[in-house]
């Protein structure tokens, strides 16, 4: 019978994959001032039937932009928060934090859960893997890169409260 070994982290590993999604996000979103924001449309890529077509965008986002860190908001804006139980695409909702210094980023909520710590004792009352950070921070990397491959993007765009604040 063979032991499974605990689980131990590999931050080289880990921190490539945080270096490659702070490219990715750069490509989607070449300015990351606050309020920026693009919208990515997979409609004609995954073929799905008309009524399942306004819950497939996805919309990427600056939050809070300072000098140091920016946080980005990955969320379908159009769909309402709840869980559509009719369609087989959900778009992931995540907040990822990009370390401008260290050109880097991480997610630090995803699905509305935050505060996601580097190793879970198992079993736990959360139910997360050992290795949860690890695994969303390689979703959103998968993520990314699907958006880049598949998605339809909009031009890059400011958010009209931040449009009308300047124009004043």
């Amino acid at each position: 019978m063979k032991l499974k070994r605990p689980y131990s982290i590999d931050l080289s590993a880990q921190m490539a994959v945080c270096d490659a999604n702070f490219i990715r996000i750069l490509q989607l979103l070449p300015s990351i001032e606050f309020g920026v924001k693009r919208d990515i449309s997979f409609n004609n890529q995954l073929n799905l039937n008309s009524r399942h077509q306004a819950s497939l965008t996805t919309t990427i986002e600056v939050i809070e932009s300072f000098k140091y860190t920016s946080t980005i908001r990955i969320a379908n804006l159009s769909q309402p928060s709840t869980i559509n139980t009719d369609s087989y695409y959900q778009t992931p909702e995540m907040l990822i934090r990009m370390y401008h210094d260290a050109k880097t980023a991480e997610v630090i909520s995803y699905q509305r859960a935050r505060y996601f710590k580097s190793k879970y004792p198992l079993p736990n009352k959360t139910m997360y893997e050992a290795d949860e950070k690890e695994q969303i921070n390689f979703f959103l990397s998968e993520w990314l890169s699907f958006c880049l491959k598949e998605g339809l993007c909009s031009s890059t765009t400011l958010a009209e409260n931040l449009a009308t604040k300047t124009a004043a």
